[in-house]
């Protein structure tokens, strides 16, 4: 790697961890993104999607329906990335429920669960990134897409390519939402069944979810002196002695350093403040032999809390 390649690193790493979890967000931007990925509490066979304006979306492949959205930012990806994974995904945003049933897609009787739903994954828009979801219920095609056309609205549309005329049902309920607006050739046929016309090859329900009682507060984690030395420092310093690009944590309180301060040689003990500077104003003293790789300040991306958890920890590297 190269010192122009080192630097680059050190800065994009320092750019993505400005607070505890940003450095594992999914940002969508000019195109919609489409991530699968397990939500708490929800099916492990999730796909999460992200729509450029903050309108996002969780397609649950198990039931294949949509279940859930939330407004504003996509995901925290830091369950899957940290440690050993598999911990899931957290949408940033509050989310709400689209009253979808377990299994709402239903051929002929509205009340027995289907004998065979079958997932078959999702094409997307070559442009748009918008994914298409396609799945077969009972043998029957059926291709659906979701959208918002506003604030706490969201569009669901159910396309049956090719299919004969077959009377079709739909379960979602309705006391979750403001109200359900309901297509052409789509009737309410009892409490929480829609009806679709066997003739009929694009099914089309609008619905205003509720207003959410509780506004989303992002979960903030505390990591622990050592997940802040593997995450901020061991790229470049090691705590077992070996030599990187920095130098090396080991045994760090006591030692005697040679550093360059305001361009002139210095001999130091080093200490908390000695410690609590390099990490602030690394540019402050330089340790000498290690002035080709110029240490980003941490002042601003570490709060003081995290700085001290950092310290305590590499005061008991020995």
């Amino acid at each position: 790697m190269t010192l122009s390649q080192m630097s680059s690193a050190l800065l994009l790493l320092l750019g993505g961890m400005a607070s505890a979890q940003k450095e594992t967000d999914i940002v969508v931007r000019d195109k919609t993104v489409v991530q699968r990925c397990a939500l708490a509490g929800a099916s492990s066979r999730m796909v999460a999607v992200g729509v450029p304006g903050g309108f996002n979306y969780a397609f649950d492949g198990q039931r294949c329906a949509p279940v859930e959205a939330w407004f504003g930012g996509f995901l925290d990806f830091n369950g899957e990335t940290n440690g050993r994974g598999g911990n899931g995904c957290k949408p940033l945003g509050a989310r709400r429920s689209l009253g979808i049933d377990t299994v709402p897609f239903r051929l002929r009787d509205p009340d027995a669960l289907p004998n065979s739903v079958r997932f078959h994954g999702y094409r997307r828009n070559a442009q748009t990134g918008e994914p298409t979801f396609l799945f077969e219920v009972d043998g029957l095609q059926v291709e659906q897409q979701v959208r918002s056309s506003g604030p706490d609205c969201v569009t669901m549309e159910l396309v049956f390519p090719g299919s004969e005329p077959i009377e079709k049902f739909y379960r979602i309920n309705p006391s979750e939402h403001v109200l359900v607006e309901l297509g052409e050739g789509i009737r309410w046929s009892g409490p929480g069944i829609l009806q679709i016309a066997g003739s009929v090859q694009k099914a089309q329900v609008k619905v205003q979810l509720k207003a959410g009682n509780k506004a989303f507060v992002r979960e903030v984690v505390e990591f622990s002196g050592a997940e802040l030395y593997r995450n901020f420092c061991s790229a470049c310093h090691s705590a077992d002695g070996t030599k990187l690009i920095g130098p090396t944590f080991k045994g760090l309180w006591g030692r005697e350093e040679a550093v360059t301060r305001n361009g002139k040689p210095e001999s130091l003990t080093v200490d908390d403040a000695y410690v609590r500077q390099s990490i602030l104003e690394p540019q402050a003293a330089i340790v000498q032999g290690y002035e080709q790789v110029p240490m980003a300040s941490f002042s601003g991306v570490l709060t003081k809390d995290q700085v001290e958890r950092l310290m305590a920890y590499l005061k008991g590297l020995e």
